[in-house]
């Protein structure tokens, strides 16, 4: 199931944009469950904000900013993509201070919105961002969203999610060996034998870092200060305050 929010002042125009998102993923087999909200304050006050993978903003919403609305979101998941629609270009910049996936004219949406919903789908379920490695001679993916950690032992790399000390696979390589876009996607090394995914981290304090299943693992002495400014850099932009 893929949750989508859709927010615009003008609740034609909201019905619009679910008609059409919905017409879209369906026809590619994705069954969506959409909410269409009609002010920043509805939007945020809804359960499960986390839940969401979508979302279509309306820039310049009557009570409030959609680009702060962009931001909430953004600290509830920072995977959410944000695809902003508005009457006018000139708000067009201050989509990219979230990080926004697109944004589409209003008055060239007939043109413009089933090109993007192709690159969401795209992005979503065929670029999937996910941790490729070999496990006894089988190719394994594993999303980076089930990561909490990478720890190196020796020549192995063990995989560890949501469930403290049980593995989501062992493989033989090296953390120098991961991908860069693991780092870009919001993975921090701690230490010579430990990769976190930033978005678990409960707090890194007294050189160790606390994820938020309650494992702790050291961080490097040296490095200290960098790796905790990065952090506390990726929360003021993500996470939740």
């Amino acid at each position: 199931m893929m949750n989508i929010l859709i927010c615009d002042d003008e609740p034609a125009f909201g019905e619009r944009i679910q008609k059409a998102v919905t017409s879209f993923f369906g026809t590619k087999g994705v069954e969506v469950q959409t909410r269409v909200c009609t002010r920043a304050e509805e939007a945020e006050a809804l359960p499960d904000l986390e839940q969401y993978q979508l979302a279509f903003l309306d820039v310049d919403l009557i009570t409030a900013s959609g680009i702060q609305l962009g931001r909430t979101l953004k600290q509830k998941n920072h995977d959410i993509m944000l695809v902003y629609i508005s009457a006018y270009l000139e708000f067009a910049t201050q989509g990219y201070t979230v990080s926004a996936f697109r944004y589409l004219l209003k008055e060239s949406l007939r043109q413009t919105l089933p090109v993007c919903l192709e690159e969401v789908y795209t992005e979503l379920f065929i670029r999937q961002k996910a941790l490729v490695v070999e496990v006894n001679r089988e190719v394994v993916r594993i999303p980076y969203d089930r990561i909490y950690s990478l720890e190196s032992e020796g020549r192995r790399v063990m995989v560890f999610g949501e469930t403290p000390h049980k593995p989501l696979c062992i493989y033989y390589g090296k953390l120098s060996e991961l991908p860069e876009e693991l780092y870009r996607s919001g993975f921090l090394r701690v230490g010579r034998s430990a990769v976190v995914n930033m978005r678990y981290i409960h707090k890194i304090l007294g050189y160790k870092v606390q994820m938020e299943n309650q494992v702790e693992l050291s961080v490097s002495r040296a490095g200290y200060g960098a790796i905790r400014g990065t952090y506390l850099e990726w929360k003021g932009r993500f996470g939740n305050g």
